[in-house]
């Protein structure tokens, strides 16, 4: 039989609250038995995520909770999917109710945030995004697949494909930067990688998330309104949607907010005509977490038996955590507001998956000797290690890095280079701070034998002054300072927008009075999101300043690597860094504007701040240089169908190999509708050794250079383009050609 048939046959055997209950996923409860506190796990979660609770209380009190697999609703039938359920053994507990105690035996979707792997930790999705290295991204991804694959999870919330341009945004720090062409390539990896199947069956569900444009936020506020022209969002958020459903991903998940007055939820032109008219989607729509029932909240209708109304017959297949469809979607179609044959058209799409994903076929088995021979792995470490450092950008270097054989007293301090909480960042509740590697650890790890290690916390993301002197008279004996200033593990991610982009408390006025004792210092940043550090790219005595972002478990050795010199930096910024944060949103394929920026008065500018950005997209440092030259087109007049295709010779002129990103970008001189300065089109990652000459050819099909126009028309407009390729977005060669 078909998986059609299949289907159709399964269905024919269901009732409609069976049928409901496949649309319905939902988490555990807690039953708490500690003295005087009663399960109030969102508030102790939200606690944890602003400070006041430790990750360690958070796990004592959950100890003492009695977890309710819902195993009474599974065997109902009322319950087909379970959504962030960590624990391999309840897994298999729940997912065994689903097959043995339920009248069908269907089995149960599991969807976790599998955001940045699973146990062992890799770096960030923004963190990842600058190493430009599909195959990191790939590997990290496999890595991540088979660790939550074999402790029971089929369905990961990933990737997440939002655009972001605003550093106020706290999910900037899930986002693949701001570009939508490299966000689309590792959107195509992603997907194909977490839905690869393996000999042994591994292979997770992806879903494409958030659809569509939540890092349009208004400023940068989370879960806020988002208003833009269809343009906008055709030309910027939709490609990277459109890229994972022609990988074919399993599923999508709408977002929170309200786009342009319609929450996303609950929007038929976006979830139906869009995604699955425009974009030809085959899979099925999960909400996020309760965004059903916030429908109501919005305003957009009156009561959430509404909202799941309006929901379903948006295209919205499954609701996450709202429990409004098994309780008011039975209700709604005997009443006549729905058919259904609406319930029958969604739970088509779930089951359609669970077929497709083998869940009938290759049913799980809990293996705990696998799950601990595969999580936590020595080669999955050293995987995480290889990507993190990947990952890294240098933005300042004044020579004092890598660090040199004469140096023999090193001192690091700031709270944030021992913290492993700090370390591991957001996104990773399936990890475990145990393991986490931190900037001290990974330091001592890798000195050289002579070299003396101490650390002192000086000075940390909130507290006072109290530790600056002593900080400050240990550094006068040291031959170089590594300082670790940032954010705190929540301080970015969901909920967790920031108005002020500097960094928070006193760091920077202990960064700079370590400056002043005229000590080699380098800054190492830990962070979810770009920060306004001009003071420390202004200042003299900060010698180098390393972009750490969450670089995952293996962190702090990833660092090591880098400032011993044992690893030569290569990432490059896939975000844009401001001077401060009021001029965000701030981003490299901006329009040019009738007046552009420059130092005469009249032009498009904050009178307070350089009108360029502190870092540029593409931007990053190497210990080596590299150099470009003799950019050539193979033809200067294109048509319609052709490709441009061009080459540019790439020398490392420094004594150290290293790896370069060549970034290609493009130009509409004179468009319809108004045309960034640059947008990327194509890249390639090399390595060079000292001395070595690479010609970098490229081909870029002139399909590709087109835009939406006043009537949303996709569109190649004749006439004179630009090509630019070099180290960012910024410089580099340039050429002129045109399109007939």
């Amino acid at each position: 039989m078909t998986i059609k048939d299949r289907v159709e046959e399964l269905l024919s055997k269901m009732t409609l609250r069976e049928k409901i209950g496949q649309l319905n996923q939902a988490g555990t409860t807690m039953n708490c038995t500690l003295p005087g506190f009663e399960a109030d796990i969102d508030t102790w979660v939200s606690q944890m995520l602003q400070g006041r609770l430790s990750k360690e209380e958070l796990d004592r009190r959950l100890a003492m909770c009695e977890e309710d697999l819902r195993e009474d609703e599974i065997a109902a039938g009322e319950l087909g999917n379970y959504v962030n359920l960590y624990d391999d053994e309840k897994i298999a507990r729940g997912t065994k109710a689903a097959r043995e105690n339920s009248r069908l035996g269907i089995p149960m979707f599991v969807g976790v945030d599998v955001i940045r792997g699973y146990r062992t930790i890799f770096p960030t999705p923004l963190a990842l995004s600058c190493s430009w290295d599909m195959d990191a991204v790939r590997r990290s991804t496999q890595t991540a697949k088979r660790e939550a694959w074999v402790s029971g999870v089929n369905w990961t919330f990933g990737p997440m494909l939002d655009i972001a341009r605003d550093a106020r945004w706290g999910r900037i720090v899930e986002s693949p930067g701001e570009d939508p062409y490299l966000a689309g390539e590792i959107a195509k990896v992603q997907v194909r990688e977490f839905q690869r199947e393996e000999e042994d069956g591994c292979r997770l569900m992806a879903s494409a998330k958030h659809f569509l444009a939540y890092g349009a936020v208004s400023g940068g506020q989370d879960y806020y309104t988002v208003d833009m022209s269809e343009r906008q969002l055709f030309e910027t958020y939709l490609p990277p949607f459109k890229a994972a459903v022609d990988a074919g991903a399993g599923a999508v998940m709408s977002a929170f907010h309200d786009l342009n007055g319609i929450p996303c939820t609950m929007d038929k032109w976006l979830l139906t005509d869009i995604l699955r008219g425009k974009l030809g989607f085959e899979g099925f729509v999960v909400s996020d977490a309760e965004a059903v029932k916030q429908c109501a909240v919005h305003g957009a209708v009156k009561d959430e038996k509404e909202a799941a109304k309006m929901s379903l017959l948006a295209g919205g297949d499954m609701d996450m955590s709202s429990l409004d469809y098994i309780q008011y979607l039975e209700e709604l179609v005997e009443e006549g507001e729905i058919e259904e044959e609406d319930v029958d058209r969604a739970v088509r799409r779930v089951l359609t998956k669970k077929f497709e994903f083998g869940l009938f076929d290759k049913e799980w088995a809990y293996d705990p000797k696998r799950i601990c021979d595969t999580v936590l792995s020595p080669e999955n470490r050293k995987t995480a290690l290889d990507v993190g450092k990947r990952c890294a950008v240098l933005l300042k270097n004044d020579g004092i890095l890598p660090i040199t054989k004469g140096v023999k007293k090193i001192l690091i301090t700031g709270e944030l280079a021992d913290d492993r909480q700090a370390l591991m960042g957001p996104w990773s509740f399936t990890g475990r701070t145990d393991t986490q590697v931190t900037i001290v650890d990974g330091m001592k790890n890798y000195a050289p034998e002579g070299v003396e290690i101490t650390y002192i916390k000086g000075f940390g993301v909130k507290g006072g002054r109290d530790g600056f002197e002593e900080a400050y008279e240990m550094a006068k004996k040291a031959d170089m300072v590594i300082a670790v200033a940032g954010e705190e593990a929540y301080m970015s991610g969901e909920a967790a927008s920031r108005a002020d982009l500097h960094l928070a408390g006193l760091q920077e006025e202990f960064l700079l009075g370590l400056a002043e004792l005229k000590i080699p210092v380098a800054v190492v940043l830990i962070n979810g999101r770009p920060l306004a550090v001009r003071c420390l790219q202004d200042c003299p005595g900060i010698g180098a300043i390393l972009e750490g972002w969450h670089l995952g478990t293996e962190f702090g050795n990833a660092v090591a690597e880098i400032l011993y010199g044992k690893y030569n930096p290569s990432g490059k910024l896939t975000v844009t860094f401001a001077n401060e944060g009021g001029q965000e949103p701030m981003y490299y394929n901006h329009p040019n504007t009738g007046k552009p920026g420059s130092d005469f008065k009249f032009t498009s500018k904050y009178q307070d701040v350089p009108f360029t950005p502190l870092y540029p997209f593409g931007y990053g440092l190497s210990y080596t240089v590299f150099a470009y030259d003799s950019l050539k087109l193979e033809k200067e007049v294109l048509e319609q169908d052709e490709s441009l295709c061009c080459s540019v010779k790439v020398t490392n002129t420094g004594s150290r190999a290293g790896e370069e990103v060549v970034q290609l970008y493009i130009r509409d001189m004179a468009g319809s509708c108004v045309r960034p300065v640059r947008e990327l089109k194509a890249f390639r990652k090399i390595m060079l050794k000292p001395g070595e000459e690479k010609e970098i050819s490229f081909q870029v099909p002139v399909k590709d250079m087109g835009f939406y126009n006043r009537s949303c028309q996709y569109i190649v407009e004749p006439g004179e383009f630009r090509v630019f390729v070099g180290p960012d977005s910024v410089s580099g060669l340039s050429a002129a050609y045109y399109i007939r």
